[in-house]
């Protein structure tokens, strides 16, 4: 519980420091548009981006809240009017990174259909795919993945999105990876894989997905440990019987 509401007020705090970013482009814009975006007023955003002038930074923090708050129509109205579909800010995500992380599928496909690069790397956080995979957001991972989304794509940690997938226990996300060709045997540098991280973690189905698609149970991470080391050493017993039942040693 402590650790979600951490998470939430750290979440918070990094929204409002994008706007400041933002704003320290200009010192005198007008927040009247934003505060519409983020209130979700479709008819005053329109009504302000026909009759005034709008400053891009205005444009693009205004567009950024809308992204944020998920509210598609909002969205497509300014990427009319010019802003920036593939955005960056501070912490480095687009526009079309947030969507897939918050699961906002028809923001998603406005982004993508607005020429969003369904392939842009933010250095901590990875790809969409990557963001998308960790949530578990399977509507929004088929319609990356249906835009050429690099399934393999990997994280400056060397992480993918199946790794990620794999330690947080997305089960269906791992079926539509590993149907998407995803390499299910990839190692990191210490020799981790997907399956390791999955019995690391005590997700016995996402093992259990993990063996249907003919991970290689045997492989040694570089401190010598397998996968059936790992369910012995963390006391997982189910995913043990599993691993030995599989042809694991």
């Amino acid at each position: 519980m402590i650790r979600f509401f951490k998470k939430e007020f750290i979440t918070g705090i990094m929204f409002l420091l994008t706007f400041l970013a933002f704003d320290a482009w200009s010192g005198d814009v007008d927040d009247e548009l934003i505060t519409a975006a983020d209130k979700g007023n479709f008819s005053l955003v329109n009504n302000i981006l026909e009759n005034q002038k709008i400053d891009p930074k205005e444009l693009n923090t205004a567009f950024l809240a809308a992204v944020n708050k998920g509210n598609s129509a909002i969205v497509e109205r300014f990427l009319q009017a010019g802003a920036d579909v593939n955005l960056r800010v501070y912490d480095g995500l687009s526009p079309l990174m947030r969507a897939s992380r918050d699961g906002r599928d028809q923001v998603v496909e406005i982004l993508l259909r607005a020429g969003a690069d369904v392939n842009a790397v933010s250095e901590e956080d990875g790809t969409a795919l990557m963001l998308a995979a960790e949530k578990d957001r399977k509507k929004v991972i088929t319609l990356l993945l249906d835009a050429q989304a690099d399934v393999n794509a990997k994280r400056a940690d060397g992480m993918t999105a199946l790794m990620l997938a794999a330690q947080e226990g997305h089960q269906q996300t791992i079926q539509i990876l590993v149907n998407a060709k995803a390499e299910v045997d990839y190692q990191l540098e210490n020799g981790a894989t997907a399956l390791m991280l999955a019995v690391q973690h005590g997700n016995l189905r996402v093992v259990y997905s993990l063996i249907a698609a003919n991970a290689n149970l045997n492989l040694k991470a570089g401190n010598g440990m397998t996968a059936l080391m790992l369910a012995s050493r963390y006391q997982h017993r189910e995913i043990t019987e599993l691993l030995k039942k599989a042809g694991a040693r």
